[in-house]
């Protein structure tokens, strides 16, 4: 008996370490990483003076949005790190008319997702992008 649970108990862990990251886990990672590109970008002309926080925070939304929806179907930390530094090489070597046409397309994807979200989400998504965007501003 204690055999059969034990062989029951390894795999069900093979089941679920087979599992790895969501399905569409890549595809939100190049995406993550094109808005963290775009990110960068603007929170640089936005310290240089120029009036985009709008735009800043409606793109840090929208990945912080993708983000949430994987790490609810099940991504994890380590998995996420490892598939976003992969994503983001990937990404640098696009070229540029194809990484703007990423950038727009995430940026879509990441609004709709928000847009989506119930009120509370909303404010979480919201406030966790605004900490984030004083970290890499520095408060400008």
């Amino acid at each position: 008996m204690i055999r059969t649970i034990a062989v029951s108990a390894a795999l069900g862990l093979f089941c679920v370490a087979s599992l790895g990251a969501p399905a569409a886990a890549p595809q939100a990672a190049a995406c993550v990483a094109a808005l963290k590109a775009r990110e960068a970008r603007l929170a640089e002309t936005l310290k240089a003076g120029a009036p985009v926080g709008s735009e800043l925070l409606k793109v840090v939304r929208s990945g912080i949005a993708i983000i949430g929806t994987q790490y609810l179907a099940g991504l994890r930390e380590g998995e996420a790190r490892l598939l976003l530094k992969n994503a983001e090489r990937e990404f640098e070597a696009l070229p540029p008319a194809t990484a703007g046409a990423r950038q727009a397309a995430c940026l879509r994807e990441g609004q709709s997702l928000y847009e989506g979200a119930s009120g509370f989400e909303r404010s979480l998504i919201t406030s966790a992008a605004r900490r984030r965007i004083q970290r890499i501003t520095g408060g400008a």
